[in-house]
């Protein structure tokens, strides 16, 4: 004998009670604005530029120690080749 599930009701968010002022302030203030939203990209663009200026110096400055290492490596090998 098949048995028969009985329809599930799907909860109410509030209890089909109307919401109050405070109540959907709270629930408005995690939504993001645009001005929310203008203020992150400011933000994040100016971050984005500080990483890249500072991105640009660690090349430079690995590129300098890679020439004065390989420098360094030629000369001693010119020493050591010329003795």
């Amino acid at each position: 004998m098949a048995t028969v599930e009985q329809p599930t009701t799907a909860p109410t968010p509030r209890d089909e009670r109307p919401i109050t002022r405070t109540e959907l302030r709270e629930e408005l203030r995690h939504y993001a604005t645009k001005a929310d939203l203008a203020e992150l990209e400011t933000r994040m663009v100016e971050r984005m530029a500080g990483m890249e200026s500072r991105l640009i110096r660690w090349m430079i400055g690995m590129m300098f120690s890679g020439m004065l290492a390989a420098a360094a490596i030629a000369s001693v090998v010119a020493i050591v080749l010329n003795n």
